[in-house]
């Protein structure tokens, strides 16, 4: 694989980013800010949803703790028995929202306002390859 991990950090700027897909794959089209907390930025892609997000502010420092790790996601299974991919810095899941236009990511939060970002579930499971987000 030609980058460093699924999760980077940079001290610097103090910005994050967790890559869904390996990001010298597919070209990002746009970014946009998740309308309920503007330190998460959603970079669209041309062949995929979403191709990561960037991260700054106190978010970012959370993320700073698993930079440069891999397979930060894992596979789990709705009670309908649908495949997702779910990733958690923890699980006090209090609000859960998607972006109006990629309702298959949802975001998860431990308070009302957004702020505390805790978590991923990706429910598009045909755009995103298991063998990067899980390795298997």
């Amino acid at each position: 694989m030609g980058y460093k991990g699924q999760v980077t950090y940079d001290k610097e700027v103090e910005m994050g980013y967790i890559y869904f897909s390996e990001p010298s794959k597919y070209t990002i089209t746009h970014t946009e800010e998740l309308p309920e907390n503007d330190d998460i930025m959603l970079d669209f892609g041309e062949e995929v949803p979403i191709v990561g997000i960037e991260i700054e502010g106190e978010t970012a420092r959370k993320i700073e703790l698993i930079a440069d790790k891999v397979h930060i996601f894992k596979k789990e299974v709705t009670t309908d028995g649908k495949t997702y991919y779910s990733f958690r810095l923890n699980d006090e899941i209090t609000k859960s929202i998607s972006h109006p236009d990629v309702e298959s990511i949802v975001f998860h939060f431990s308070d009302t306002n957004c702020e505390d970002f805790i978590g991923i579930d990706i429910f598009d499971s045909k755009s995103y390859s298991e063998q990067y987000l899980i390795g298997k």
